[in-house]
């Protein structure tokens, strides 16, 4: 596997940081019992206090006597280089498995929660996941958003595109019948 994109984010917690990565990329979300190489030897010493896998994220927990300014790049490298074989990570026994469509219809509602979502609402109406499988999204269009030819194209033009840049085993977007 080539160089996985990542990209930090802070959160509320000082300590923690998000850091995108593809979906679909690790087979679990929860906490990290063991990670491949150099993450889990900046858990073993002590750099990092924990690691959580999340829909389309890796949230990295900073010791209390380290700092971002310091660590950052180190653990950036070691995220990377963890990335590269995935099949080395181990779950905690309270993580939960996580194939095709269950990161599929994470980042789907992620998507119309957020930039599609606002579309709809400013118009009057709302865009659903409805069903994901088999690589299939299904949403429905509410409101003003049923029967609008321009909610279809939103719906292709802007969700779809969204989405499959995410996710690009997506195999069709298409519209829930009786929405």
């Amino acid at each position: 596997m080539g160089v996985v994109p990542t990209h930090p984010s802070t959160t509320p917690d000082p300590a923690v940081l998000r850091w995108t990565v593809p979906d679909g990329l690790l087979p679990f979300t929860g906490t990290v019992a063991h990670a491949p190489g150099l993450l889990q030897a900046l858990l073993d010493d002590g750099t990092l206090s924990g690691i959580e896998v999340a829909p389309g994220a890796v949230l990295t927990l900073l010791a209390p006597d380290r700092t971002w300014a310091v660590e950052g790049p180190r653990v950036q490298r070691a995220l990377v280089d963890g990335l590269g074989t995935p099949s080395s990570w181990r779950s905690a026994d309270s993580a939960v498995g996580v194939g095709p469509d269950d990161a599929l219809r994470a980042a789907a509602l992620e998507i119309a929660a957020g930039p599609v979502g606002d579309i709809a609402h400013l118009h009057g109406g709302s865009f659903e996941v409805r069903e994901v499988a088999d690589g299939v999204v299904e949403v429905g269009l509410q409101g003003a958003c049923h029967d609008c030819p321009a909610a279809v194209i939103t719906m292709h033009a802007r969700f779809e595109h969204l989405l499959r840049r995410r996710c690009p085993w997506l195999v069709e977007v298409r519209e829930a019948e009786g929405t």
